[in-house]
């Protein structure tokens, strides 16, 4: 019970960490977003300095070839000059954007009341835009600045911001478009997406490394609380029957009857041998037994050694057995006579367990293999690979109802890797199963 209660507490920790760690990656990926546009929103910051200082030049070079407003733009561009900061902003306040502005403004009035008229060339405004933008570090594959509600081409995958000017009481709006700078503003976040991507790998990995975990602690505890229950089903039938004929016995005690006796007697024995030998088998099942068992290697002629245990298979089937065994006469393997019987006799008990009304079961050998094959009701692919593994049993339908407690092919398995041969099967639902052991050739007669 302490046990079951380690594991639920360490499966509840495992997953409490999960959900834990989820939220925290959620937490710094909107974090890292909202990072993200703030970075984008300081970009078009610097973006919409540049379309400002763009217009005041573009209004500038023309003005100097105005005789009106060349005294005017002079006394302008050495106010500029004087208080222009390395951003391209106007120092000496914090209303500069106001006062940059303004400046525009001024120079467009200026210009307007010298020529009666005000026209933008939006062509050498676009060439001073892109120059001011590389003069700010940014390199846009493509930049405009357009009459308002004009629109480029390719609008939908352009950054966007707006440039306002008040000329003679009326307001200009121009729309500044550049091409994504998501190069820009990601280079200035890799101090941060850097560590986080390592995090986000990281806590992928030990997911999926929990997660396998605990699946495979739910497997473990399912294929236990199996075992638990077919243990115990096994354990008590022959419990139950002993029991009842020693009870039988006392109650009804015969000295005279001495045929009865003997016969209860009998069934007392072959009870308490079955359950003897259920326990051992249990014990068996231990690594540590197995690799300290000793075997009595021998040779074993195998057909007749097969035909005696395939006569007591039969036997006690309950219903009609075939078994055909195609092995030359002569033929003989090294082997511990007493485990190569109790492997034989699991395999062929298997197959009369998971088949039909009629069991059809063909055992072959030659100088390489053992080869055991039979018409039952065949293991599916997802199962396949896991039938050897200690407490494991086929649960698909009734079937899971057939005596056993996931003990007889491992216990086949461990015996086939102590004689130094190998075991594998193949198998289709409805087709049958091929058990094959290859055997070692300088351990073949």
């Amino acid at each position: 019970m302490n046990y079951i209660c380690k594991m639920k507490r360490l499966k509840e920790i495992m997953l409490m960490g999960l959900i834990i760690a989820a939220v925290a990656v959620i937490a710094a990926t909107c974090n890292l977003i909202r990072l993200y546009e703030y970075e984008k929103a300081k970009t078009l910051d610097i973006v919409r300095t540049c379309a400002e200082n763009a217009d005041i030049l573009e209004i500038t070079s023309r003005m100097e070839s105005n005789e009106k407003a060349s005294q005017a733009f002079v006394r302008l561009n050495a106010f500029m000059e004087m208080a222009q900061q390395k951003d391209g902003r106007i120092s000496g306040t914090e209303h500069s954007d106001t006062i940059q502005t303004s400046l525009a403004s001024l120079l467009r009035f200026g210009l307007e009341f010298s020529e009666g008229k005000y026209n933008t060339n939006f062509r050498v405004l676009d060439s001073i835009f892109m120059a001011e933008l590389n003069r700010h570090g940014l390199f846009p594959s493509f930049a405009a600045i357009l009459p308002f509600d004009s629109v480029p081409a390719t609008q939908e995958s352009m950054w966007k911001t707006e440039l306002r000017t008040t000329p003679n009481a009326r307001t200009i709006r121009y729309e500044v478009y550049v091409s994504p700078l998501q190069g820009k503003v990601l280079s200035r976040m890799w101090g941060i997406i850097i560590p986080f991507t390592l995090i986000i790998v990281v806590f992928s990995f030990l997911s999926l490394y929990l997660l396998r975990i605990i699946k495979r602690l739910r497997t473990l505890d399912q294929m236990k609380d199996d075992f638990t229950h077919n243990m115990t089903h096994e354990l008590k039938t022959p419990v139950a029957v002993a029991y009842s004929a020693a009870d039988s016995m006392l109650r009804y005690y015969d000295q005279s009857d001495e045929s009865r006796n003997r016969r209860l007697l009998n069934i007392i024995m072959q009870r308490l041998s079955h359950l003897s030998g259920m326990i051992e088998n249990i014990l068996s099942m231990s690594m540590e037994r197995f690799n300290s068992i000793h075997l009595n290697v021998e040779s074993v002629k195998l057909k007749p050694f097969i035909e005696e245990i395939s006569g007591l298979i039969e036997l006690k089937a309950g219903k009609p057995v075939n078994i055909e065994i195609d092995i030359p006469d002569d033929f003989a393997v090294n082997a511990d006579s007493l485990h190569l019987g109790n492997m034989i006799s699991n395999l062929l008990d298997n197959a009369v367990k998971y088949s039909g009304d009629s069991v059809s079961i063909k055992i072959s050998a030659n100088n390489c293999s053992l080869v055991i094959t039979d018409n039952g009701i065949g293991i599916s692919k997802e199962d396949l690979p896991y039938i050897f593994d200690k407490f494991f049993r086929v649960s698909s339908g009734d079937r899971y109802e057939v005596g056993g407690y996931g003990l007889g092919l491992y216990y086949v398995k461990q015996i086939t890797k102590l004689h130094g041969w190998t075991i594998m099967a193949e198998s289709n639902l409805g087709e049958g199963t091929i058990f094959k052991i290859r055997l070692k050739e300088d351990e073949n007669g």
